[in-house]
């Protein structure tokens, strides 16, 4: 029997056991995937960049006594995943906390990666590694702060994605919470079907905001690469390091996307706009990624591009249309307002999530028109789905039918009511 068999396997109940709660026997599994998904997480950007950092530096003393800003530099790097943010105001740079969502995603995969190697038992084991995590994260930002920079979010950060992966692992596995287990299994089918709808829809969002900002760094890519060679200047070492920065930024880059396909957009400093129908540009950072930036408006077009969204709606619910079809018409109803209050709550969340800081100024307003997005993308949604879940709905052909046999019915009764009128008076002329 090997380690992990013998921690899973559960002691026989004692009188003492029943008189005080006891820690789950596979509590030091639990340790282990709390502490190390955080851990990893962080050494993927501590590591590359103090590799960068020997590579590009001398052997020598003086800059071995570099080494620790260089471990502030990459938590510093590592905290803007997590809502930190680096330098301040008042700094000769301003401040950097435009999210760097790619990290926020590689920490939410290492943590499920590591909860699925531990085989955590419940919820109890579960806190105990999401507190593991907290303390690793506290333990990193105390000895590894950057001067300057706000690090303590990400602390909060870490904590909550990791609750909230680990929640979502043992619920799905079974082990998690038995109330949430039955009323799942209790709750009205247009639920499900509305959890169902939107969750298909937002995989369609991000593959157009993946196409999207594909596109704009393909008609930008001549803008990318000189930006990009400025920059690098030739090393290998520079080369590495700003291709994946901007990996980490290209999560943000489709969120960006996705509120320019929605109509609104985005702004890159203060005063300025990309839509599809007005581009007010201004100066903005050397980044290669805001090469990409669209350099212009596509014209009278650009307006029903919005609608995009609506027939990617229509589309998704379309394949549910036999079960949409069996609903009574309010659930029907209830199901379209769900999906659209879901998939606007999730884009206003990314939104925000995609907004921040690059610089001082002007550059302190950065990302999408959070709430223009979400209202714009919500009305697409309740068109495409409301098409399909309540207008063709047997009941509302039901509805319809009886209106126009009413409206019939009334218009022939006044027309007779107005031919005895004329009758009457030409009968006593």
């Amino acid at each position: 029997m090997n380690l992990r068999e013998r921690l899973h396997r559960q002691p026989p109940p004692t009188p003492r056991d029943s008189r005080r709660p006891a820690l789950p026997a596979d509590w030091p599994l639990a340790v282990r995937a709390g502490v190390e998904a955080v851990a990893f997480g962080w050494g993927a950007v501590v590591l590359p960049t103090l590799t960068l950092y020997l590579v590009d530096s001398s052997r020598d003393a003086a800059a071995a006594l570099t080494l620790g800003g260089v471990l502030r530099t990459g938590t510093g790097i590592w905290s803007l995943g997590f809502g930190g943010a680096m330098g301040t105001p008042d700094g000769d740079y301003g401040t950097l906390s435009l999210p760097l969502l790619g990290l926020t995603l590689l920490q939410a995969w290492l943590t499920r990666a590591s909860v699925r190697r531990a085989r955590i038992s419940g919820p109890a084991a579960g806190a105990i590694a999401v507190l593991a995590a907290a303390l690793t994260a506290q333990l990193i930002t105390v000895a590894t702060h950057p001067v300057d920079s706000r690090t303590w979010t990400a602390v909060i950060g870490v904590t909550v994605l990791n609750a909230i992966v680990i929640a979502g692992y043992l619920q799905r596995s079974g082990r998690g919470w038995a109330a949430l287990s039955a009323w799942r299994e209790l709750r009205p089918r247009w639920i499900g079907l509305a959890s169902r709808i939107a969750g298909e829809l937002a995989l369609v969002l991000v593959g157009l905001a993946a196409v999207v900002a594909l596109l704009g760094l393909i008609v930008g890519a001549g803008r990318v690469s000189r930006l990009h060679d400025a920059l690098a200047g030739g090393s290998l070492a520079a080369t590495a390091g700003l291709v994946a920065l901007q990996l980490g930024w290209l999560p943000t880059w489709m969120v960006w996307a996705l509120s320019w396909l929605a109509g609104p957009g985005f702004v890159v400093g203060a005063g300025s706009v990309f839509s599809p129908t007005r581009v007010l540009a201004g100066a903005v950072p050397a980044l290669p990624l805001l090469g990409g930036l669209p350099t212009a408006a596509i014209g009278a077009g650009g307006g029903g591009l919005p609608f995009v969204i609506a027939v990617a709606a229509g589309v998704v619910a379309w394949r549910h249309r036999a079960v949409l079809r069996e609903l009574p018409l309010r659930q029907a109803a209830a199901t379209t307002a769900t999906v659209t209050a879901l998939v606007a709550l999730g884009v206003l969340l990314v939104c925000l999530a995609a907004s921040g800081q690059i610089g001082p100024g002007r550059m302190a307003e950065v990302g999408p028109r959070s709430g223009y997005v979400a209202a714009i993308v919500a009305l697409m949604v309740l068109v495409g789905v409301g098409l399909v879940a309540v207008l063709p709905h047997p009941r509302t052909r039901a509805l319809t039918f009886r209106g126009v046999e009413a409206t019939t019915a009334a218009t022939g009764a006044v027309a007779g009511r107005v031919r005895e009128h004329l009758k009457a008076r030409s009968d006593k002329r």
